[in-house]
């Protein structure tokens, strides 16, 4: 299945657990593979991360291999918790 990065843009992300992580801002590509790699996530100081990051207006990338996945939101596994 094709999957457009505008289709992405600003589609809001929750864990499978329904919690709130964030909303897609941009995407990465691997160019060598022609795939997205991974998705660059901002309001993330209004999700479940916003304790693991130090500047609330910081934007972080998840690997695109986290998402299970992609329809009117974006359902992630729950990431790892950890410094940003």
């Amino acid at each position: 299945m094709a999957i457009k990065i505008s289709d992405l843009l600003n589609k809001k992300i929750y864990t499978t657990d329904a919690i709130y992580v964030g909303k897609v801002y941009d995407a990465m590509v691997d160019t060598d593979k022609a795939a997205i790699s991974g998705i660059v996530i901002t309001d993330v100081s209004s999700g479940c991360l916003s304790e693991n990051i130090d500047d609330p207006t910081k934007k972080i990338v998840l690997p695109f291999n986290l998402i299970s996945a992609i329809g009117n939101i974006i359902l992630i596994k729950p990431p790892i918790t950890g410094r940003f």
